[in-house]
């Protein structure tokens, strides 16, 4: 019976050490990392370096995207190398080849969650790594990135907690060293942990260590953020009476006020559209926050308005809201209807005619219901 009883009295206490880094409590193990300025310059060779996460590519395909689209003004080529998993060593072996093949000008490490299964023995030598790997692109802008959060559900609590631990010593390491880094690790977790509540279905985890295609997407828009880019905002703004009052990096044409609708063409010198595909949850994830295509339409009625796009529904909007001005992304995820720029997006996610980007021109609808 002791034996049992001392048996139950360890479980618990590991299960405690380990519910402080994968529980509620983890934001307390949280960094406080300086800001990072907005690593990119037109013309810049951007690499992606990291392990299988880095190598499934939709984080970075979501940072492209958001670049392309919304600083078209900025050329930036990327490459992604990887090994298809690997830790800091394993970069850190590839790097001579890598450098010489592509010659960046910007450099985005992603290890640690690999290096993690090394544990606490492990930590001097990832430490070591790490700076090893930095040396290497000395006079090269880079910024680090820790490794993902976790499921524990799908993962396991200790390797979660192995994850949580590396993720924070590279967070305290590289502020120490005064290296970029932003933190992607933290807002996933909190991504797991509300999605969660609001369904106990919900993960971001597709296996036991790499993300669901959402979670991915989630990771790219955390990144985004993170690097602190030029505000990208896109607004017309107009009257019932088809008065042109604002226009923000757009231009308009052929506006036409009848009695009971508002039409016009607009043409965009950037996209800020949302990816294609499954989103993840929008009330964790900056997605329209950081992808403001927005409309403001003043004096009109009382009542609600269907907002349309080349005839196809975006969503009904109330006259309040149009005077507020809307994000149209916003309407567009309320109305759950398909996006009448979805082949653009696309195309543009898969990196195919970029050159659309300025040029399009789109003949937009709002009428009373």
């Amino acid at each position: 019976m002791r034996t049992m009883t001392w048996g139950f009295r360890l479980g618990a206490a590991l299960l405690i050490a380990v519910g402080a880094l994968t529980g509620p409590g983890v934001a307390a193990d949280k960094v406080d990392v300086p800001p990072v300025a907005f690593p990119f310059k037109d013309g810049d060779r951007v690499a992606w370096i990291g392990s299988s996460s880095t190598n499934i590519g939709v984080w970075p395909k979501t940072l492209e995207f958001q670049l392309r689209t919304r600083h078209p003004d900025v050329k930036l080529e990327f490459k992604k190398f990887s090994t298809g998993g690997g830790t800091f060593a394993t970069g850190l072996q590839n790097m001579d080849k890598w450098l010489d093949d592509f010659k960046p000008t910007v450099v985005f490490f992603n290890y640690g969650g690999n290096d993690a299964g090394g544990g606490d023995k492990g930590l001097p030598v990832f430490k070591e790594n790490m700076e090893k790997c930095v040396d290497k692109v000395k006079g090269i802008r880079f910024v680090m990135l820790p490794p993902q959060a976790a499921d524990v559900r799908k993962s396991g609590e200790a390797p979660a907690a192995r994850r949580a631990l590396y993720a924070r010593t590279m967070l305290e390491f590289a502020k120490e060293k005064k290296w970029p880094i932003v933190d992607i690790h933290h807002p996933l977790e909190a991504l797991q942990q509300g999605g969660e509540k609001d369904d106990p279905a919900y993960t971001i985890l597709k296996d036991s260590i790499h993300l669901t295609d959402p979670a991915y997407i989630a990771w790219g828009y955390f990144l985004y953020q993170g690097l602190n880019a030029p505000k990208a905002e896109n607004l017309v703004a107009l009257s019932a009476t088809g008065k042109v009052e604002a226009t923000v990096k757009c231009k308009m044409s052929d506006v036409r006020a009848e009695k009971d609708s508002l039409s016009f063409t607009r043409a965009d010198e950037f996209l800020p559209l949302l990816p294609p595909g499954t989103l993840p949850p929008r009330n964790f994830v900056p997605l329209e926050s950081l992808s403001r295509y927005m409309l403001k339409v003043t004096e009109l009625p009382e009542g609600k308005y269907a907002v349309r796009c080349e005839g196809k529904p975006i969503g009904i909007v109330d006259a309040k809201a149009l005077a507020d001005g809307v994000n149209l992304n916003s309407v567009l995820l309320d109305g759950k209807n398909p996006a009448p720029w979805e082949a653009v997006v696309k195309e543009l996610w898969a990196g195919k005619a970029l050159d659309q980007i300025g040029k399009t021109q789109w003949r937009f609808e709002v009428r009373k219901q």
